[in-house]
């Protein structure tokens, strides 16, 4: 079913239509910069009402969106918290480069404070108070030495391919000036993001009991991340050299995603970006993958098997790859029941479409749209099948999806108190010694006339 809302002077109406039917309904008439606007609401269901996808996955909560325009394709405890574990690195490097982005091969100098250790076990019977940024002995680590001299750029990679705890603390160090500022702006760059149920208490991801989010929140971090060119190229990269520094020799770097090497998991379409795990999160993952020109994240919470993140990951990507787009007419061909009233013309102008007005979709993102009529500031005369306006059509995140003109059927005429006025108007603009004459003239016309009358 659809939708359709009506709204004029404060006036609300809700009634339902065939989905199938074209609808055109009038909404309200504004006057804005000179041109007369019309709305025509036509609701269709969002992507959360949409056909969603039907998938079978092993983890406890996910999402799979479009990262163009962020439908929502598929869900699963989308908004109840969990534990993200290392995807937490993906918010990191996103404010990190939001705030350094333009400093990606500034030196950093890696400080005892970003490289301090304990064990889990020791965090566990302090009931949490040590720092929880604080690595843990046998986390996932690059290997950095107190001293030592790292780009911001050779950092990303580190944190972000082999899960570097240890260089996801430098980082946070050098755009915060100190970790726990860094989390500060974080949180709040979140919040002002939209995330609503997200709280992070460390830049890597290591358990803490407050460091929570939900897949809804992970999917909003990624679609964002995903915009940053420099950031793409990292995830998606397999391998790469870790440069030779003031303390340690080359060595390399080796992409953890197994959708990106080759191998059983391996998937063509995938473009990145992160996996994640700890005790008590489980395995956790975000994924994209791009095929026929369209993005798609994937977010996994919560799985048990390492192998069943790619398994789910493919299965949520190959369902949506596999829906055939479909057409929806919106507004029919043809006369218009809203008739543009001209000031200064013989009659209202009768609207037309030469041809339909439709929009394409894959069926799991089936949008909310809007159809909106803008009139055209014309004047008469006005002839056959000139332009007087336009049907645009807004989807529901504001973008413009689709518009068509709006065509007069017939010619019409000026009123001859219009036209006279008209004349006047532009010829006195046009020829001002001639008008004045005539002018001049038709006063002393008019004047002998009334004299000798008397």
């Amino acid at each position: 079913m659809l939708l359709f809302c009506f709204q004029k002077e404060g006036f609300g109406l809700i009634c339902s239509q065939p989905k199938k039917k074209a609808v055109d309904l009038l909404l309200y008439f504004s006057r804005r910069r000179g041109a007369l606007i019309a709305a025509l609401c036509l609701c269709l269901p969002t992507s959360a009402f949409a056909a969603q996808l039907s998938i079978a996955l092993h983890a406890e909560a996910a999402i799979l969106i479009n990262a163009e325009n962020g439908a929502v394709l598929y869900e699963k405890n989308a908004r109840k918290l969990y534990y993200p574990a290392s995807i937490t690195k993906i918010a990191t490097a996103l404010y990190a480069l939001k705030q350094k982005g333009s400093h990606l091969d500034d030196l950093i100098t890696a400080e005892q404070e970003a490289l301090g250790s304990t064990t889990a076990d020791a965090k566990l019977r302090s009931n949490f108070t040590l720092p929880p940024y604080w690595l843990e002995n046998d986390g996932t680590h690059i290997g950095i030495k107190r001293g030592e001299q790292l780009s911001l750029r050779d950092l990303m990679y580190g944190m972000m391919l082999v899960s570097g705890n240890d260089a996801a603390n430098v980082i946070a160090q050098y755009v915060g000036g100190t970790i726990p500022k860094f989390m500060e702006g974080l949180n709040r760059y979140l919040k002002d993001l939209g995330c609503k149920n997200t709280t992070l208490h460390n830049p890597h991801g290591l358990h803490f009991p407050q460091h929570q989010t939900t897949a809804q929140d992970m999917a909003l971090i990624s679609r964002e991340a995903m915009k940053d060119p420099f950031f793409c190229q990292v995830v998606a990269t397999v391998r790469r050299p870790r440069p030779k520094t003031n303390k340690q020799e080359v060595s390399t770097l080796v992409q953890g995603n197994m959708l990106l090497r080759s191998g059983k998991y391996y998937y063509p379409q995938a473009i990145g970006i992160k996996t994640g795990y700890h005790a008590r999160a489980g395995h956790t993952m975000v994924a994209a993958a791009r095929k026929d020109g369209r993005t798609l994240i994937a977010v996994l919470l919560k799985e048990k098997k390492r192998p069943e993140l790619f398994q789910d990951a493919v299965k949520m990507f190959e369902a949506a790859f596999q829906q055939a787009k479909v057409q929806r007419i919106l507004v029919r061909a043809g006369v218009r029941d809203q008739n543009l009233s001209v000031k200064g013309a013989v009659k209202p102008a009768v609207p037309y479409l030469k041809e339909d007005l439709s929009i394409s979709y894959y069926p799991a993102e089936e949008p909310r749209v809007k159809c909106l009529i803008y009139w055209d500031a014309v004047q008469p005369p006005i002839a056959k099948d000139q332009r007087i306006g336009e049907i645009r059509v807004r989807a529901e995140d504001g973008r413009w999806i689709a518009s068509t003109p709006l065509l007069a059927k017939e010619g019409v005429k000026s009123s001859w108190a219009f036209a006279i006025k008209h004349f006047f108007k532009h010829s006195w603009r046009d020829h001002p010694i001639v008008i004045a004459f005539l002018s001049v003239t038709g006063l002393l016309g008019a004047g002998f006339y009334l004299r000798r009358f008397r």
